[in-house]
């Protein structure tokens, strides 16, 4: 019986992998759609609040005498430090979070986040309810998040495995 020559490579291809690159070249597009879009909002926030402060002394614009144009320039200044409150608040932090205190045997369906009430709105799927009640106390665990509340959750009967479908509602704890 012949013996044949058995041949080991240890080395790895180490080809730059085309998808991820594609990956992180649109995810820094879009970091930088944001940021021009950011300061954007920041300029026409301190254009609106200098005419608002023209209007308030009470020279410069035209309209300075009708409370209906002071009022919606108000309105308008708001909605803008509304938006910049929202592109301000740790977005990447609350993700992380919510993604590493799931583990392997979480699968996150969606997140709704409630800037006015600070909270987000977690739901999953989770492998057993055991499973579940371990990333509730995950979630408690991290400094970012105060009580975290089991709103609804669902054994799914017809798949084999029985997995738990749920929805969470989780405190920020302070202004995040």
């Amino acid at each position: 019986m012949a013996m044949t020559m058995l041949r080991l490579d240890y080395q790895r291809n180490l080809s730059p992998h085309w998808a991820g690159l594609a990956l992180l070249a649109l995810a820094l597009a879009a970091l930088t759609m944001s940021v021009s879009y950011y300061l954007e909002l920041n300029a026409k926030v301190a254009s609106w609040e200098e005419k608002l402060a023209l209007v308030d002394r009470g020279h410069g614009l035209q309209t300075a005498g009708r409370s209906g144009d002071r009022e919606e320039l108000a309105q308008e200044v708001e909605r803008a430090n509304e938006v910049l409150r929202q592109l301000t608040l740790p977005w990447e932090q609350l993700f992380r979070t919510v993604e590493s205190a799931a583990g392997t045997e979480i699968a996150l369906l969606a997140l709704e986040p409630d800037v006015e009430k600070h909270v987000v709105k977690i739901s999953g799927e989770a492998k057993d309810l055991a499973a579940l009640l371990n990333y509730i106390t995950r979630l408690e665990d991290e400094k970012v998040f105060g009580p975290v509340y089991l709103q609804n959750h669902h054994i799914q009967q017809q798949d084999p495995e029985k997995p738990v479908r749920f929805a969470l509602l989780a405190a920020w704890r302070g202004t995040p």
